[in-house]
C-alpha cells in the first residue's frame, strides 16, 4: 500500500469498506483510532489482547481493509500519531495543570486541543455536503440519546430559526420512534448522533436505517471516531476525533460541527433564513403584545 493511501485514508478505509465490520473488528478499530500512540508500539498479539480478541482478527482486519498484514497496518498509524504530534505539547501542559489542581485550566487547554483537531477530521467539502443533503428536506429528524441531548437542541434550534421543519427523537425506544417516524418521507432527511458507537447509538438504529435507505430517505451520522464501524452507513459520516478520544469530555467539537452545518445551510438559502428569523420575531412581537398571562 502507498504511503498517500495508508492511515492518513485510514478513517476513509473504514468508512468505505463494503464488507462486514464483526464487533471484534469494531473494537480493534476504536483502539486503533483511540489510541494510536500506543497502537504503534504494539505487537499484533498485543494489539489482539487490549481488544480481547485473537491475534488472527488483527490480521484479518488489516486484511480486509486492504493492507497487506498488520505491520503495514501498524506503520500507518504513524501518521495519526505525527497528526496528534502537534497537541502533545497542549496535552502536556493540561497534565501539569491537573497535577497543579488548575481544572478550569486542563479543561480550557483540552478544548482548545479539541477544536484545533476537528479541522483534521472534518472538511469543508463535508459540510457542504450535508448541508445540500439538507437544503432541499421536508422535514429533518434529529435521532440520539441523552449524549447527544444539547447537540440536538442546539442545531434543532438552528434550523427552525432557518426556517425548516425539524422533528426531535430524543430517548425513544423502538415503538415509539416507530410512532414518529410513520409519516416518514423519501425527501426527508435524518440525522443520527452517535458517540463510542454502539452502546450510544439509538434504539433499534439498524432497523431505522435499514428502512430510511429503503425509502430513498438521505441520512447523516455524527459522532466520534467509533460511528465509522457503524453499519449500514449513512449517506455522510462526520467524524469528529480528539486527541484525548475515549475520555470523559464535552462534545465541543461536534458542537462546532453542527453549527458549522447550519451556517453554510442558511448561507445557501439566505433569503429562507431570513423569512424563518422574520417569522420568529412577528411571533415573539405577538405572543408580547397579548395582556395577561393567558
Amino acid at each position: 500500500m502507498k504511503a498517500h493511501k495508508q492511515l492518513e485514508n485510514f478513517k476513509y478505509l473504514v468508512e468505505s469498506y463494503d464488507g462486514k465490520l464483526t464487533i471484534a473488528d469494531r473494537d480493534l478499530i476504536s483502539i486503533i483510532l483511540g489510541e494510536p500512540s500506543e497502537v504503534v508500539y504494539l505487537s499484533s498479539s498485543e494489539l489482539a489482547a487490549r481488544a480481547n480478541v485473537h491475534a488472527s482478527t488483527v490480521v484479518r482486519l488489516a486484511r480486509k481493509l486492504g493492507f497487506k498484514g498488520y505491520p503495514d497496518m501498524r506503520n500507518s498509524v504513524r501518521y495519526i500519531v505525527d497528526q496528534n504530534s502537534s497537541f502533545s505539547n497542549i496535552n502536556q501542559q493540561r497534565r501539569t495543570s491537573i497535577s497543579q489542581g488548575s481544572n478550569l485550566t486542563s479543561l480550557v487547554e483540552g478544548e482548545i486541543a479539541a477544536l484545533a483537531a476537528v479541522v483534521s477530521s472534518i472538511s469543508q467539502r463535508q459540510i457542504d455536503e450535508g448541508a445540500q443533503l439538507l437544503a432541499n428536506a421536508d422535514v429533518i429528524y434529529l435521532v440520539g440519546r441523552s449524549g447527544a441531548a444539547p447537540l440536538i437542541a442546539h442545531l434543532d434550534r438552528r434550523l427552525r430559526r432557518s426556517g425548516f421543519r425539524v422533528e426531535t427523537l430524543l430517548n425513544l425506544q423502538r415503538r415509539d420512534m416507530a410512532e414518529r417516524l410513520i409519516n416518514l418521507q423519501a425527501n426527508d432527511v435524518i440525522i443520527s448522533f452517535g458517540f463510542q458507537a454502539p452502546i450510544s447509538l439509538p434504539s433499534g438504529f439498524k432497523a431505522l436505517m435499514d428502512h430510511a435507505h429503503l425509502m430513498g430517505v438521505k441520512t447523516i451520522n455524527i459522532g466520534d471516531t467509533s460511528i465509522l464501524t457503524v453499519r449500514p452507513r449513512a449517506n455522510l459520516t462526520l467524524s469528529i476525533s480528539r486527541p484525548d478520544e475515549g475520555a470523559m469530555q464535552l462534545r465541543s467539537g461536534a458542537m462546532l460541527v453542527c453549527e458549522a452545518l447550519a451556517m453554510t445551510l442558511a448561507n445557501k438559502n439566505p433569503e429562507r433564513a431570513l423569512l424563518g428569523l422574520e417569522s420568529l420575531e412577528r411571533l415573539r412581537s405577538d405572543m408580547q403584545s397579548i395582556k395577561g398571562n393567558l
